[in-house]
C-alpha cells in the first residue's frame, strides 16, 4: 500500500513538473513572438522617430493603486508625449484609457490636465474614455477616431503588446511605430513587469476571438 501512494505521489509530481515546463514554455514563447515583432519598430531616442500626425498615449493612473504613491508609469508617459509634441514629432495626442479605473480615477482627463499643464495645446488633445484594455484602445483608435497611423506612447513592454495588437486584429492600419517612456523601477513596478507575460499569453487568445 505504501509502494502504491509512493508510485501516485512520483506520478503526480512529474505531471506538476510536466504542467509548469508547459507553462513557462507557452510565457516565454509568446514573449519571443512580441518582441520580435516589435523589432526596428520601437523608438527611444526622439531623433530616429519619423513624424507622423498622431501620438496614441496609453493610459494609466497618476497614483499607484497600492499605497496611493505618485506613478512613475504616468509621468514618463505624460514625459515622453511632451517631447513628441514639442520636438514636432506629432501634432496631436489620442490618449485612451479608463475613465473610471477600479479606483474611481479618469486616467485620461489625469493625463489631459498634466499635458496641459506642460503646455501642449488642449486643442490637439483627443480623449478616448473607452480603453479599458490595450485591445480596446487599439481598436477605439482605428474604428472610432479613425486613425490609421500613429505613434503608440508608453513603456516598451506596453508598447511591444500594443503594436502586435494593431498590426494582427485585421484593422485597417499602417506605420504602427512606438516610442518608449522611461522604465519605472519602483518595487511595486516589479509586479507590472511579471503581469505583463500573462497578459501576452491573453493577447494571443484575444485576437483568436476577435
Amino acid at each position: 500500500m505504501k509502494k502504491l501512494n509512493n508510485k501516485r505521489i512520483r506520478k503526480y509530481a512529474l505531471w506538476i513538473v510536466a504542467l509548469c515546463i508547459a507553462c513557462m514554455a507557452l510565457l516565454l514563447t509568446c514573449n519571443l513572438i512580441v518582441e520580435n515583432n516589435a523589432k526596428n519598430k520601437l523608438y527611444s531616442d526622439i531623433n530616429s522617430v519619423t513624424p507622423t500626425e498622431y501620438g496614441l498615449l496609453l493610459g494609466t493612473t497618476p497614483q499607484t493603486k497600492i499605497g496611493r504613491k505618485p506613478n512613475t508609469f504616468f509621468k514618463y508617459r505624460i514625459d515622453a508625449a511632451e517631447q513628441l509634441y514639442k520636438t514636432g514629432k506629432i501634432k496631436k495626442i489620442l490618449i485612451s484609457g479608463d475613465e473610471n479605473s477600479l479606483d474611481n480615477v479618469n486616467e485620461v482627463e489625469c493625463m489631459r490636465d498634466s499635458l496641459v499643464a506642460r503646455g501642449v495645446d488642449a486643442k490637439d488633445i483627443i480623449l478616448d474614455g473607452k480603453g479599458y484594455s490595450t485591445i480596446n484602445s487599439v481598436e477605439n483608435a482605428v474604428k472610432i477616431h479613425n486613425i490609421h497611423s500613429f505613434i503608440v506612447i508608453s513603456q516598451k513592454f506596453h508598447n511591444e503588446r500594443a503594436i502586435y495588437l494593431a498590426e494582427h486584429l485585421n484593422l485597417d492600419t499602417n506605420d504602427i511605430s512606438g516610442f518608449n517612456a522611461a522604465d519605472a523601477t519602483s518595487s511595486t513596478a516589479i509586479m507590472t513587469y511579471i503581469r505583463e507575460y500573462f497578459a501576452r499569453v491573453k493577447m494571443f487568445i484575444d485576437i483568436l476571438f476577435y
